[in-house]
């Protein structure tokens, strides 16, 4: 019994799974290093923000800054 063409590429295809794109793969300290930057600017950019609250709070004068404007 014999398969149509279309058929029997379409079983050779599927038995092998699909061929992997070129490019899809990283290597391993390229995703190791993506990651850590990612952390390390996640992390400063906390730290920031975080120096940003805590003079604001400790200076009074901080809070009214935006007073001078409204004089303009």
């Amino acid at each position: 019994m014999d398969m149509p063409e279309d058929e029997s590429l379409l079983k050779n295809q599927t038995e092998h799974g699909p061929e992997p794109s070129q490019g899809a793969a990283r290597p391993a300290w390229a995703i190791t290093t993506l990651a850590s930057v990612l952390i390390f600017t996640t992390v400063v950019d906390v730290l920031g923000n975080l120096l940003v609250i805590v003079s604001v709070l400790r200076n009074r004068k901080l809070r009214n800054a935006g007073k001078k404007l409204k004089a303009l």
